[in-house]
Formats: structure tokens, C-alpha cells, sequence
């Protein structure tokens, strides 16, 4: 809004007085305005140097003390593990954890090795190496960290003596789920496989012999219980069945997992030597955890995902 200047009654004042009071003004003004401005930036630069508007980190870390861990979205029992470990056990190392659910594996890997997280849990180490031959993707697993609990499931028999020859058996669809689910069939003596065979890597065509003409068909990751009541088994984790609601009844047949294939703790490979990386793994290999996963009760992880196994 402008207004128009009005000189006092009973004296002329000069034309130019309000402007040179302007100036006058402007002259205390700036002085006022460049010190409030060289104090902000001091006080900034105070905050950043001890560490102050944003969590501390490790010197020379990429990652601050709050960190962002992948898991898949679907696996309840994956994030109750990273709530178990952000509340028992990052206090003691300074840190936060904070569980990002990411349903597509090939986006929460690349995710991994850009660093947009500290580290990802989803993954046994053949399934890591299928990823990485087939992307090109550097990352680096830490160690084993849990087991993920892989059954057989039946809506129509009892036991797995129950099924009938010739009986369908339907399988998870990637070629190291597939071998995990041939193994289980090979440990509970249902299929023989060619001398030489790495049971791990195993296919159909490693089978050397199939008393009782058993069938396989094949699914998508996570259609098992959707799966169930069309065939007379199927074999997958556990995880999937316990979020869908089957039945504990259902499970006929509960092996141990091998070792094999235990989940993995993941980084970049261009993050392996951070020292932040470095507390990751004191955190994750913290002896209260594979305690926890022995002894718990939590419905959300008992039953579906174990401690690493000695063999």
C-alpha cells in the first residue's frame, strides 16, 4: 500500500527527509541482516559438525545410525525379526532399525547395492547367486542369520505316507526352490538322485529313481495355499501358509532345514568395508538372536523361522 507524505502544521520539513531517513534505515538495517545471516551459518555449521539435524554416524560411513533393512513384503515373520532386533538389540550398538517391505526382489536388490539400504535379509545364497549371474548386481552376503521353515502341505492326506502313487506334488517354480523342495523328498526317502548330484542344484531330470511315480507341477512364489486344494501336496515355506491362515494340521511333513539354505544377511559390495557395515554385523551376529529365534513364541516368527542350522 503506498501513502503520500503530509509535512507537520506550523513547520516546512525538506522534501528529501523521508528518503534520506530511508537510507539512514537501510544503513542500520544491513549490518543487522549480515550478522543474523553469519550467525545462522555458524550455528549451522555447529549442528552439522556435532552432528545435530540428523542422526550421528560412524566416521567415514555412508549410513547414519538409523538404518533401513529390506525384507520382502509378504514375510510377517521377516519383519517381526527386524522389530525383535531394533528393540532387544540396536539400542546396545547405538542404532535403529527400521524394516521396509519391498515385494519385488529384483527392486529391493538394486535398492541394496545402491545403498539406498543399509542391507536386505530375503535371500538364501543360491538364490543371491541366480541374482547376481543374471543382473549383474554387486552384492555381498555377510553370513547366514535364520532359517526359513519349508514343509509339506496337504489338504487331502494326513501324512506323506498317505499319498497315493502317481500322487501330485507341486513345487515352487525357481530352480533353488525347486532343488529344496527335491531334497526334502530325497531326505524323507521318496526319490533317489544320480550319484554325483549336488542336492542343492537338483532338478528333475537329477532323479534316479521315483518309487511311486510321484508328479510334479509347478507355481509362482506364493501361490502355494491357493495351490493346496488342487493337488495332493505342495512344498513350500511355511510363511506362506501360516499369513494365509492354513491350518497347522495341513503341514505332514516338518524337516529341518539344511543350512544351505538359510537366509542371508546382504549388502552392496561397495558398502562391505563401511564401518557401519561393520556394527550391521555385530548387531545381526549378536548371540541373543539365534537365542530368540530358538525360544520364542511370538505367532508371527515361532514356526517359521528357526536358527541357522549346524549342518
Amino acid at each position: 500500500m503506498s501513502t503520500t507524505h503530509q509535512p507537520s502544521r506550523g513547520r516546512t520539513e525538506p522534501e528529501h527527509h523521508d528518503i534520506d531517513l530511508g537510507r539512514s534505515r537501510r544503513g542500520l538495517l544491513l549490518p543487522a541482516l549480515a550478522g543474523l545471516v553469519a550467525l545462522v551459518v555458524v550455528v549451522a555449521v555447529a549442528l552439522r559438525l556435532s552432528g545435530g539435524g540428523e542422526p550421528s554416524a560412524a566416521s567415514g560411513s555412508e549410513f547414519t545410525d538409523d538404518w533401513d533393512i529390506a525384507y520382502q513384503a509378504s514375510s510377517a515373520s521377516e519383519q517381526a525379526f527386524l522389530e525383535f532386533l531394533d528393540s532387544e538389540v540396536a539400542p546396545d550398538y547405538g542404532v535403529t532399525i527400521t524394516g521396509v517391505g519391498i515385494e519385488d526382489g529384483n527392486q529391493l536388490d538394486q535398492a541394496t547395492a545402491d545403498g539406498e539400504y543399509i542391507a536386505n535379509i530375503y535371500q538364501h545364497k543360491h538364490w543371491l547367486k541366480q541374482v547376481v549371474d543374471s543382473t549383474g548386481m554387486e552384492l555381498t552376503a555377510l553370513g547366514p542369520v535364520f532359517q526359513w521353515s519349508y514343509s509339506i502341505y496337504s489338504s487331502r492326506h494326513d501324512s506323506l505316507e498317505d499319498l497315493p502313487d502317481g500322487a501330485t506334488v507341486a513345487l515352487l517354480n525357481d530352480p533353488a526352490n525347486t532343488a529344496q523342495a527335491l531334497w526334502i523328498l530325497e531326505r524323507a526317502g521318496e526319490l533317489t538322485f544320480d550319484e554325483g548330484v549336488d542336492p542343492w542344484a537338483a532338478t528333475e531330470n537329477d532323479i534316479a529313481s521315483n518309487p511311486r511315480d510321484l508328479q510334479f507341477t509347478y507355481m509362482e512364489y506364493g501361490a502355494g495355499p491357493r495351490t493346496l486344494d488342487s493337488v495332493d501336496a505342495v512344498i513350500d515355506y511355511n510363511m506362506s501358509f501360516v499369513d494365509a491362515g492354513t491350518p497347522d494340521s495341513q503341514r505332514i511333513l516338518a524337516p529341518d532345514a539344511p543350512r544351505e539354505f538359510a537366509g542371508q544377511l546382504v549388502v552392496g559390495t561397495d558398502y562391505v568395508d563401511d564401518p557401519q557395515v561393520a556394527t550391521l554385523e555385530e548387531v545381526f551376529f549378536d548371540p541373543r538372536v539365534q537365542e530368540y529365534l530358538a525360544t520364542n513364541d511370538d505367532p508371527n516368527l515361532s514356526g517359521q523361522l528357526a536358527p541357522v542350522s549346524d549342518s
